[in-house]
C-alpha cells in the first residue's frame, strides 16, 4: 500500500552470527549444568543420586561371579617369586584369561606342566598339527626381533649342575609357520585389535558371548597339549641343537623317561631338582 514502510531483509551474515551465538550459548549452558551436577571439581549435586542408582543396580550374584573369576584366574599352588614381566600388550592373548601357571586340573602332573612355561609359550605345546602346514620352533622374544641368547634352560653350570642363569629373561621357544622361505609367528599378542576390543567389552558380555569370542583366540589351538614323548625322545618335535642346547642338556631332555614315569606310577619324586 502506498505509504506503508517497506520491510528490510537482514543480511545473511546476521543469521550466521545468530546461529553461532546460539551454539556457543548452548555449549556454555551444558558446561555449566555439568559443572554443577556431575563434575568432580564442582558441587556435584547429582553425584549422590547417581551413586544410589548404581548401588541399586548392582547384582550380588554378578559381583560374586566376578570375584570367583578373578580368583580362578590368579589361583595357583606354587611358591611365587618375583620375576620380570612383559607389558600386557606384548604378552600372548592366553594371559587375558589364564595365569602364569595355567595347569591346575590334574594334580598329578600340574606342577610339571607349569614348569614348562618357563621355557616355551603355550602354543608350542598346544598348537594343532595341520596337513600341509610346516611348523618350526625358534626362540621368541617380543623385545628382540632375532634373539641371540644365551637362553635359559639350554646349559648347566659345570660346578653345580644347575641351569645357567642368563640375562635374557623373556625369550621362550615358540612355534612359527614356515611360509615359503619366511617364518611367521603362530602367536597372537594382546595388542592385536581383536584382543584389545575383547578386553574393553568382556565385562559387558554374557558367558556364552565370551565363549564365542574366545573361540577366535583358540583357532589352531588344541585343548590337550602334545604327549610328553613328542619332545622327550630322540628325533622328537624340536631340534634342540639348533635351539642352542648343550649336548649334555639335550641328552637329559631326550632321555628323560617322563612319559613312563607318569603312566606307570601314581606317585613319583624328582630328586635334587629343588635343592639349593
Amino acid at each position: 500500500m502506498p505509504g506503508e514502510p517497506k520491510r528490510l531483509e537482514h543480511p545473511k551474515i546476521v543469521y550466521v552470527i545468530g546461529f553461532i551465538f546460539k551454539i556457543i550459548t548452548l555449549s556454555v549452558l551444558i558446561a555449566v549444568v555439568y559443572q554443577i551436577t556431575f563434575a568432580p571439581h564442582g558441587p556435584a549435586l547429582l553425584v549422590p543420586i547417581q551413586k544410589k542408582m548404581e548401588e541399586k543396580q548392582k547384582s550380588a550374584i554378578m559381583e560374586e561371579v566376578k570375584r570367583q573369576e578373578e580368583y580362578e584366574k590368579h589361583r595357583h599352588f606354587h611358591h611365587m617369586v618375583e620375576t620380570q614381566k612383559l607389558p600386557e600388550n606384548m604378552r600372548p592373548v592366553c594371559y587375558i584369561c589364564h595365569s602364569d601357571y595355567p595347569h591346575s586340573k590334574n594334580k598329578k602332573v600340574r606342577a610339571m606342566l607349569n614348569m614348562h612355561t618357563e621355557f616355551f609359550v603355550c602354543e608350542t605345546c598346544h598348537i594343532e598339527d595341520k596337513p600341509g602346514v610346516t611348523v618350526a620352533y625358534k626362540w621368541y622374544n617380543p623385545l628382540e626381533k632375532e634373539p641371540k641368547g644365551p637362553f635359559f634352560g639350554t646349559s648347566y653350570e659345570p660346578d653345580t649342575g644347575n641351569l645357567v642363569e642368563v640375562e635374557d629373561q623373556f625369550s621362550k621357544i615358540a612355534p612359527f609357520y614356515r611360509i615359503g622361505g619366511k617364518f611367521e609367528s603362530a602367536i597372537q599378542i594382546q595388542d592385536a585389535p581383536l584382543a584389545q576390543d575383547y578386553v574393553k567389552v568382556r565385562d559387558q558380555l554374557t558367558p556364552e558371548q565370551r565363549d564365542n569370542v574366545k573361540k577366535k583366540f583358540h583357532v589352531g589351538i588344541k585343548a590337550k597339549g602334545h604327549e610328553c614323548k613328542k619332545c622327550h625322545s630322540k628325533g622328537g618335535l624340536m631340534d634342540f641343537k639348533a635351539l642352542s642346547f648343550s649336548e649334555n642338556r639335550i641328552v637329559d631332555i631326550e632321555q628323560l623317561n617322563i612319559a613312563g614315569m607318569i603312566t606307570k606310577y601314581e606317585k613319583f619324586y624328582i630328586p635334587n631338582l629343588f635343592q639349593e
